[in-house]
Order: structure tokens, then C-alpha cells, then sequence
């Protein structure tokens, strides 16, 4: 049976690290743990510093690299998801490089996002973690009224070969109006409400095989959607688990950091 669990606060549950290690122990080969940044923010946040520092005590290879939506460079950012995807497997290398025999991709807000998508497109991954997940390209289609006609622009670019140009674009950030000069192609990759940005278009088809953690804060502008529209169309994994924190969109990660290294430590093997 799926679980959900209601954790009261940061601080609670700081006792996890010796039932975590024994897990750890015993969860069938050595873990690598790539964790993914939010739109317009950086690697080293307070929350997934405090999960990298607790995942590496446990003996897990942890990476948190820079993305191409780090600061200002989501504004102009010109890949696409499938190129991120690329980008992922390279740091999925590095990882088995490591020694890593097992991988888990998580993040926080489009970090989140895009590790469901890329757990989705290659279903190799021995976990899927969301934090705070964000990034929706349904809400903006809906919310700016230039957006489903932009939509159509790209669309109609990328279909005659025009995919490279330059475009410019309508986004949001956690209701906060974007706009973004990229390319025709990228444009269309990440707020087309049908592709692979869309979570909820995502959800359903993650395999069983992969469990699936997320963790919501109270706070969080999302919290009365994700959980029936995301969660639980992707976890049919019977290991996956729902999280609930006091906490906002941005400091989810950190509130949670406790419970989401138990439960990346307590993996079945």
C-alpha cells in the first residue's frame, strides 16, 4: 500500500541516521543520488545541501549540478527537455563512475519536474524523488492569455523546420510573469501543456517498477493539486510515499530532508 505521512516541521525525526544506515546496508548496492536545482535558483540551497550532506553520511555518491535554468539563465534558456534528458545521462556516468550501481533522480520545484520526466523516458532509475515539484505548463496556457497562441506559433515553427529561431515567450515563476527569449523548439519543449514539462501529462506513465517519493509543504501554492493529479497517478509502486511538511514552495526540501534521506536509504533492493 502507497503511504502518506504528515511530518509536523523541520526538526522533527533528526534520530533517522542509524535506522537509515542499516537500511542503507542492506538495500542491494551502493546508491547514486542526482538531485536537480529549481528554476532560477542554484545548486547549493540550504535544503538539497542538507540532503547531499545526510546522503553522503550514509555512503550514497551524490551529485547536484548546475542546470541550464540556474539564475537568469532560465530566461534564455535554448534545450530542450530531451536535451536535458542527455545532459542527466552524462551525470548519470559520472555517477556509475563512482561506483554507483543504483541511481535515484530527484529534485526540487522544475528540478522535480524533470526528474519525473527523465525517470518516465529512460525507467531505469531505482527512485524518483519530487520536492516541492513545479513547472506547469497547463497553469501558464491557461493563466496568460498570450500563451495558447504562442503555443500555436511554435508549433507551427518547429513543424516547417524553424525549430532554431529565435521566440520569444510567455512563462511564470511561482506567479511571478517570465519572459523568455529562446528558441521556437525550446519554447515549445517546456510550456507546451501536452510534452514532456507537463506533469501531469507525465504522472501516468511512470512505471511500477519505480517508486516514488514526493513531499508537499502546506504552504506550497500546488499543495491542493499535486498530490490527486501527480502522486497518484505515478505511484503504483507500492514503496512510493507521500510527505507532508509546514512548509513553503522554497523551503520544502530543507523541512523534509530527514524523512526523504530514510526513505532514499531504506530502498528494497
Amino acid at each position: 500500500m502507497k503511504r502518506r505521512e504528515f511530518v509536523a516541521g523541520a526538526s522533527v525525526a533528526t534520530a533517522f541516521a542509524a535506522s537509515a544506515d542499516l537500511a542503507f546496508a542492506q538495500s542491494g548496492g551502493t546508491l547514486g543520488v542526482l538531485l536537480l536545482h529549481g528554476k532560477q535558483s542554484r545548486p547549493g540551497t540550504p535544503g538539497l545541501n542538507d540532503i547531499s550532506s545526510k546522503l553522503s553520511g550514509i555512503g550514497a555518491r551524490v551529485f547536484v549540478p548546475s542546470m541550464p535554468w540556474e539564475g537568469q539563465g532560465w530566461e534564455r534558456i535554448s534545450v530542450t527537455v530531451e536535451q536535458v534528458h542527455t545532459m542527466i545521462d552524462g551525470y548519470v556516468a559520472q555517477l556509475r563512475g563512482q561506483g554507483a550501481q543504483r541511481i535515484v533522480v530527484g529534485g526540487q520545484s522544475l528540478g522535480a519536474n524533470v526528474a519525473l520526466s527523465y525517470a518516465v523516458a529512460r525507467q531505469n532509475v531505482a527512485a524518483c524523488v519530487m520536492l516541492a515539484p513545479g513547472h506547469s505548463p497547463g497553469y501558464v496556457f491557461r493563466t496568460y492569455s498570450d500563451v495558447p497562441g504562442l503555443i500555436e506559433k511554435a508549433v507551427a515553427m518547429v513543424n516547417s523546420g524553424q525549430g532554431a529561431q529565435p521566440f520569444r515567450g510567455t512563462d511564470d515563476n511561482q506567479g511571478s510573469k517570465l519572459s523568455l527569449s529562446t528558441t521556437a523548439a525550446a519554447y515549445l519543449s517546456w510550456m507546451s501543456p501536452r510534452r514532456a514539462a507537463a506533469m501531469n501529462v507525465q504522472a501516468p506513465l511512470l512505471p511500477a517498477s519505480i517508486p516514488l517519493l514526493m513531499v508537499m509543504g502546506r504552504q506550497d501554492p500546488a499543495f491542493n493539486y499535486n498530490e490527486a493529479n501527480i502522486y497518484k497517478p505515478a505511484a503504483k509502486n507500492p514503496y512510493s510515499k507521500y510527505i507532508v511538511v509546514n512548509a513553503g514552495h522554497r523551503d520544502t526540501d530543507f523541512a523534509a530532508s530527514a524523512q526523504v534521506v530514510s526513505w532514499i536509504g531504506g530502498l528494497p533492493a
